[in-house]
């Protein structure tokens, strides 16, 4: 079935065939790429004179993505804009305390925002205990967003560490799909936020020894609900494993575990975690997610990844596009479309300067594959040009074909 989100460009398209067209990308890319041109090279000559040593640190990024959004080629595009700005804090306070704050700030304006009254509810979805996400300014065609998404404080001492606050707490194997990470659930396709959400929580770690330790934390999140879970890690045949146990919002048994090793020279990693409502226990039937990666580095620099990915799960899962905007809809017991999905990618530096890739997902239950290739040539130093595009086509019901195509173009500078 199609998300809201194309019904919504479809019961809109009347309103974009008014004339509007899509904006040359570079047009829109231009005045973010002389600012970065100009301020980055002067960083870059600062950071060569020598530094004091300090305590603290402060860096971050600058990206300007242009998109559009392609349902017929000749039709109308749907287009839009970010500018999204990332500010990282790091202050070691003393030899066992550190505290740190990350946050983004988004503008976004464009044909995708005028067309989608709930999307500026999307942008400011927050699944913390405490709300740390707001819109500042609103418009028909623009939203300007604040997040703060990291805001720890670390006590280390010896074998023992502790973390309170928003954090993003990674217990996850393989690089798709995540079944072990019942904290901090992301959507692959959200390929612009590579930090991935944090959680409010308290986090215990106790290191037994270099490979291996005790974990537990609890998080809360925006509809007061706990999930607590501990968590062991250990190494045993060259093979990293971890098992996992807890109760998922107050509602769900949760057994998982996780493996991390080699085959071939290629790595060879594995999770799978099994959830189990606590009311009505013996009348009720749990959910299995598993996913099995497999990658290989190749002596010219060429990276293979092989992912495969089970969800017993039989609820609606088709919200694919919407999972990427709202934080809120993600869900661990349903992360993904129902039964088997394959996906594989391939990468490669063609030259130091520029690198291809190109991956796809394929899911048989739901007759649905995803196309993804990616470009990328760095500009100079800390400066990125990225185009990204992700296809996808379905044929569910089996007589409607469905198919969405989206287009970025992305300017990434680094400070």
């Amino acid at each position: 079935m199609p998300s809201k989100i194309e019904s919504v460009y479809t019961q809109n398209s009347a309103r974009v065939r008014s004339g509007r067209v899509f904006r040359p990308a570079l047009k829109s890319i231009l005045p973010v790429a002389l600012f970065l041109l100009f301020t980055l090279p002067a960083h870059s000559q600062d950071s060569i004179a020598p530094e004091k040593e300090r305590n603290w640190s402060f860096n971050g990024y600058v990206k300007d993505m242009q998109s559009a959004v392609i349902h017929d080629i000749n039709k109308t595009w749907i287009t839009s804009n970010l500018i999204h700005n990332r500010l990282n804090f790091r202050w070691n306070i003393s030899n066992s305390f550190t505290f740190l704050l990350e946050e983004r700030n988004r503008f976004y304006w464009g044909d995708l925002v005028a067309l989608t009254p709930q999307y500026k509810d999307f942008i400011a979805a927050d699944n913390g205990l405490v709300n740390l996400n707001r819109n500042i300014f609103t418009g028909k065609s623009f939203i300007l967003n604040v997040s703060i998404d990291r805001l720890w404080l670390d006590y280390t001492r010896n074998n023992f560490q502790a973390t309170v606050g928003r954090q993003r707490i990674n217990w996850s194997q393989t690089f798709v799909w995540n079944p072990n990470d019942i904290f901090n659930t992301y959507s692959y396709f959200d390929f612009d936020y590579e930090e991935k959400p944090g959680s409010d929580a308290v986090r215990l770690q106790y290191f037994t020894s270099a490979s291996s330790k005790a974990e537990l934390a609890v998080k809360a999140d925006n509809h007061k609900k706990i999930t607590a879970a501990g968590l062991y890690r250990f190494n045993k045949w060259r093979y990293d494993f971890q098992g996992l146990t807890g109760v998922l919002t107050q509602s769900d048994l949760v057994l998982g575990l996780g493996w991390s090793g080699q085959i071939a020279k290629g790595g060879f990693k594995g999770e799978m975690s099994w959830f189990h409502p606590l009311k009505h226990f013996s009348d009720t039937a749990g959910v299995l997610l598993a996913s099995v990666e497999y990658d290989y580095t190749f002596r010219n620099a060429i990276i293979i990844r092989f992912e495969g990915f089970y969800n017993s799960n039989s609820s609606n899962s088709s919200n694919i596009l919407l999972s990427q905007f709202n934080p809120d809809l993600l869900n661990v017991k349903n992360p993904f479309l129902t039964g088997v999905s394959l996906y594989g990618s391939i990468s490669c530096p063609v030259t130091p300067l520029i690198s291809l890739a190109l991956a796809g997902i394929y899911n048989p239950y739901n007759r649905m594959y995803f196309i993804i290739p990616t470009f990328t040539f760095s500009l100079m130093n800390n400066l990125d040009l990225s185009l990204i595009a992700q296809g996808y086509q379905s044929y569910d019901p089996p007589t409607e074909r469905l198919s969405q195509t989206t287009v970025y173009i992305r300017l990434k500078g680094s400070f």
